[in-house]
């Protein structure tokens, strides 16, 4: 039940009744009581205070502190109306309410726009500090070797640190980055650029280079180098895929598996004969031994190093003849095998009746029997030769470990795979490779190769290139390349490869759809991988050529600056471009190829620009006016540069605008007088004496400048007189020259001149020199009309001495000053002295008028320090 506040208030007082005495009144006090007595309380205290102690009032006053004046402002102080209760003011007027809630409004407004601004400003500067560190983060692991997409930004908006490192170490280069970058005593790296320049040499005349054959003999000379003789099987294996791609009777795979089995079978020939030449007694070949007398000494000394010839050989008149006929089409020796069986058919069989038709269809492209007609008997394969024949022709379905003993080298492996997919066509649909048909089986042998890995052919990590030659022979040119690139010791012949493979059109580049994101590497693989996915899907990827190119051109060293253009020259190769199998489309590819051009043109430029060796790259204009070709200029075509003015738009002029963003005075003027351009030199110049005045002019005095502005002033006023004196002496370039930027720049040299002649006290001498140049009424004697015109002249004038004005004005009105202050103190003042003060003094109301009548906007102190000069002088 709730109570009143009344009946609360009679409650609370029972509660202290027996507290209470009857004697004692009851004292009843409000609130407005206390107040009162609170007040009187106050005021008696301040009146009645304490007085001060005399030691504290001596010590106060012998610091010169009056304690009688402080008492009497402190007593004076009225404290009672702290205690005054505030009412609000009762006001009607809804105008004044409505406009003091509007300026509070725009208040609050403005506040919030202030918080809005700094956070907007504090987010930003967040962004941009990430933005910079990635840049900086990207350019580190591109360094480092991590994987970084080839750049794609234009040169033009480069920021200086994405230039200045550009000749740093070579990132994934290992062998390439000791010490003081490549080392120049390796003459394999020299012997290799030698062929890249042949290489650029015969495609600027666009003739036919035989480039595998300088590698391959580049490499032959650095094999005491290397110390590995099986690189040199590599270039005889990619020979075996270059070789059939000018008869364009195959393509896509059935080219490269085709390729692949020829040299397969050609090396185990160069196998055969070497062991017959290393065991000549065992094998018993006689002088000039035929095909079948040299199987049979092969197969002599392999029994007589196993000791015998094993008892599960099939024998004839004691030769094995299914190691035999196996070991004829293992060589590639088609025709010799036919004949062979034939010769033994009777023998033969007894054990197959029906192989050698079977052969003999095989051979000859007709359909193959089928496994049913094989006798059950001659699918016991103890033989494993047989088996391994059986296999390789498509007879019979061959269990699968019945031929281990034929096939124990990777290269059998290999071999018996890729006749398998070679002859896909040609064997039953029975057969038993264990792989499918058609294209599929070369993805299913690529799938197979790349799931066991390196570590599976080479555990032990010393015959990388086994696991290497592997992928080749399965067509994997780009799983391949990035391999052996993680092989320091073959890393310069891994880049060499791969610009075989793409002069040969072997190697799948990225199109503009694939290059961005790299393929899946091992966990904690640290390497930089330069696979990207393909479109496709399939396990074949696409090789960031580009990427790989221009790391290697960074780790040339600065000595190797044309071998490094000579290497990114490389880029403009078409690549794949007129392959079907690569899976782009003529369009995409002619897309690609303007891609990789424009990449090339960004990356020669950045060397350029870093090594600043314009006249050796570019050319130079000789003294006589002649003009001599740089080196780059007989590479033009390679670049889709036909014409001069292509070869100025395309990189000379962005060279030079690049030049001039960064302030290089020196390079600007050369790079745009290379490319012609001589209107702009005198503009940038123009522009260059303008930004130093302007400086100038900002400065503590007229008197100090700062000693960079002083460096730059001087700096740009030698260049600029230098090049005004040379355009002028050459007829044909004085004729195309802007009259406006040569009278802009002859009149920036003339202030230059003023105001040197102003801060060393040449006064009189200043005065003349800006009464030449007709940008102030200075002999107009104060006349208003003149003024008035020299006021539309000034709007006329190049933006450089329009936003110095400010300058020139205060110049000479100070020469007008000191000049008539040296007169007025002179001791004698005669008629002469007095007629050249009044003159003085008409120059300045002169200047003072034509000031007024100027229609663009200066410092607001200008004035007021015009007036204060002219006022002393008047």
């Amino acid at each position: 039940m709730s109570l009143s506040l009344s009946a609360l208030l009679e409650e609370s007082k029972r509660l202290t009744t027996h507290l209470t005495s009857s004697e004692i009144p009851t004292v009843q006090r409000g609130l407005d009581l206390l107040e009162s007595d609170s007040r009187k309380l106050v005021a008696r205290t301040v009146r009645n205070g304490k007085a001060l102690d005399p030691r504290a009032q001596s010590m106060l006053a012998s610091s010169g502190v009056d304690t009688d004046e402080l008492t009497e402002n402190a007593a004076s102080a009225a404290l009672l109306s702290a205690f005054e209760m505030l009412q609000p003011i009762c006001d009607a007027n809804v105008e004044s309410y409505l406009g003091q809630q509007q300026e509070q409004s725009i208040v609050n407004a403005i506040e919030k726009s202030q918080l809005t601004s700094l956070d907007d400003f504090d987010r930003n500067m967040s962004l941009h500090m990430s933005n910079m560190w990635e840049d900086t983060q990207r350019r580190l692991f591109e360094e480092l070797g991590q994987y970084q997409a080839a750049d794609g930004r234009p040169f033009d908006s480069m920021s200086m640190g994405d230039t200045a490192g550009f000749q740093q170490s070579g990132g994934a280069f290992g062998l390439l980055s000791e010490g003081d970058g490549i080392k120049c005593t390796q003459p394999r790296v020299e012997r290799y650029a030698q062929v890249v320049r042949n290489l650029n040499e015969a495609r600027v005349m666009s003739r036919p280079f035989g480039l595998l054959a300088g590698l391959e003999k580049a490499t032959a000379d650095s094999s005491a180098e290397l110390k590995s003789k099986q690189i040199g099987q590599v270039w005889k294996l990619l020979e075996h895929y270059a070789a059939p791609a000018s008869s364009g009777d195959a393509s896509g795979d059935k080219r490269l598996v085709a390729g692949a089995c020829e040299y397969l079978e050609k090396t185990f020939i160069e196998h055969v004969d070497s062991r017959i030449a290393q065991y000549p007694h065992d094998a018993n070949v006689g002088g000039v031994p035929s095909v079948h007398r040299r199987i049979e000494g092969y197969l002599n000394i392999l029994f007589t190093r196993l000791g015998r010839a094993p008892k599960y050989l099939e024998m004839f008149d004691n030769e094995a003849i299914w190691a035999h006929m196996f070991l004829l089409y293992r060589c590639g020796y088609q025709q010799e095998l036919l004949a062979y069986a034939l010769e033994l058919e009777d023998i033969i069989s007894d054990s197959d009746s029906g192989f050698v038709t079977h052969l003999k269809a095989f051979l000859d492209g007709s359909p193959s029997l089928r496994s049913g007609d094989v006798p059950a008997a001659a699918a016991a394969f103890d033989d494993p030769y047989k088996a391994a024949l059986y296999r390789a022709v498509g007879r019979g379905n061959v269990p699968k470990r019945a031929d281990a003993e034929a096939i124990q080298t990777t290269e059998d492996y290999m071999w018996i795979s890729l006749v398998q997919i070679r002859d896909a066509d040609k064997i039953g649909s029975n057969s038993s490779g264990g792989f499918l048909q058609g294209r599929d089986t070369m993805e299913t042998l690529r799938a197979s190769m790349l799931k066991h890995g390196p570590a599976h052919f080479d555990p032990s990590g010393n015959s990388p290139l086994l696991y290497f030659r592997v992928l080749l022979l399965c067509g994997l040119f780009e799983s391949a390349i990035d391999y052996l690139l993680r092989v320091e010791r073959f890393q310069v012949e891994a880049v060499h490869m791969a610009i075989a493979l793409v002069y040969y059109e072997l190697l799948w580049l990225p199109t503009l759809s694939a290059g961005s994101e790299p393929m899946a590497v091992a966990a904690g693989d640290s390497f930089s991988s330069y696979l990207v996915a393909s479109d496709g899907g399939g396990v074949r990827g696409r090789f960031d050529f580009s990427r790989l190119i221009i790391h290697y051109a960074r780790a040339l060293p600065e000595a190797k600056a044309d071998d490094a253009i000579g290497y990114l020259l490389l880029l403009t190769l078409p690549g794949d471009s007129s392959s079907p199998a690569s899976g782009i489309s003529a369009e995409q590819a002619t897309v690609a190829l303007a891609r990789r051009r424009s990449l090339c043109e960004q990356a020669i430029m950045r060397v350029l620009y870093e090594r600043q060796e314009y006249a050796h790259f570019l050319g130079d204009i000789q003294s006589d006016g002649t003009r001599k070709r740089g080196m780059l200029e007989r590479f033009l075509p390679l670049l889709g540069i036909t014409t001069n003015e292509q070869f100025s738009q395309t990189i000379i002029r962005r060279l030079a605008d690049r030049s001039r963003d960064e302030g290089r005075l020196a390079d600007t003027v050369l790079l745009y007088n290379l490319g012609e351009r001589y209107n702009t030199v005198l503009n940038v110049l123009c522009k260059q004496l303008g930004e130093v005045l302007y400086q100038r002019s900002n400065g503590a005095s007229t008197a100090l400048v700062d000693s960079s502005a002083a460096a730059g002033l001087e700096d740009v006023e030698g260049v600029t007189r230098a090049v005004l004196a040379h355009y002028r002496q050459r007829e044909h370039i004085a004729r195309v020259l802007d009259d406006r930027a040569v009278s802009t720049c002859s009149k920036l040299l003339d202030i230059i001149d003023f105001t040197n002649c102003h801060e060393r006290g040449a006064y009189e001498e200043a005065l003349e020199i800006i009464e030449s140049t007709g940008l102030l009424p200075l002999g107009a004697n104060g006349d208003v009309s003149a003024a008035t015109q020299h006021a539309e002249q000034v709007r006329a004038l190049d933006d450089a001495i329009t936003r110095n004005f400010s300058l020139i004005l205060l110049t000479a009105m100070d020469t007008l000053s000191r000049l008539y202050a040296g007169l007025k103190e002179s001791p004698f003042l005669d008629a002469v002295k007095q007629a050249s003060m009044q003159q003085l003094r008409r120059k300045a109301r002169g200047l003072m008028v034509f000031a007024g009548m100027i229609q663009f906007r200066m410092p607001s102190d200008t004035y007021a320090k015009l007036n204060r000069m002219d006022v002393f002088m008047n």
